[in-house]
């Protein structure tokens, strides 16, 4: 169900809180996430939420925050932030990007990203990890499957019934940059 939040942690003047919630629809509260109206019921059925909450170094946001702003980043044709844990539980950020054909992954393009979420949110919403990825998995709904790739990294169990593209499992199994944590 859609709430209205009160606020955001270290907006003092709620420049940032207007920004994110009443800037699309001048005046009237939007989440950006997409609905869809039956037309037969009228009933609303919410598409693209997102599947987990982060909590990086005290920090606590959505990854469809991280996304809303690499997906703007020219090269990225999509993206992926989950949480990897050690053993104290320790939570970091991991986000994977895919790029258009004709870029490529480097320092530059992983400093771009690190400097936006820094000015659009804070230092503390910078993922720790910042990777590329072949593909990106999606169920029927066109939702990405952030539970089955953050099981995947934290060598949990997981099930992949619900992935229309299971290969793209692959690319998130055994990723040097992401052992020892």
């Amino acid at each position: 169900m859609p709430n209205l939040p009160l606020g955001l942690w270290r907006d003092k003047d709620n420049s940032v809180y207007r920004e994110k919630y009443f800037a699309k629809y001048p005046g009237k509260f939007n989440l950006s996430d997409y609905g869809i109206i039956n037309p037969f019921t009228r009933g609303i059925m919410i598409c693209c939420r997102s599947d987990d909450t982060l909590k990086q170094r005290g920090c606590r946001f959505g990854s469809s925050e991280i996304y809303s702003i690499v997906n703007t980043i020219p090269g990225v044709i999509d993206s992926l932030c989950v949480s990897q844990y050690n053993k104290n539980k320790d939570e970091r950020a991991v986000l994977f990007l895919k790029m258009k054909s004709g870029y490529s992954f480097n320092d530059k393009l992983v400093n771009d990203i690190r400097v936006a979420i820094t000015q659009e949110l804070t230092p503390d919403h910078v993922p720790d990890v910042i990777l590329e990825t072949k593909d990106i998995p999606f169920n029927l709904n066109s939702k990405k499957m952030e539970i089955v790739v953050k099981k995947i990294i934290n060598k949990m169990p997981y099930n992949d019934e619900m992935v229309i593209n299971p290969e793209s499992l692959k690319h998130f199994h055994e990723i040097p940059e992401l052992q020892g944590f």
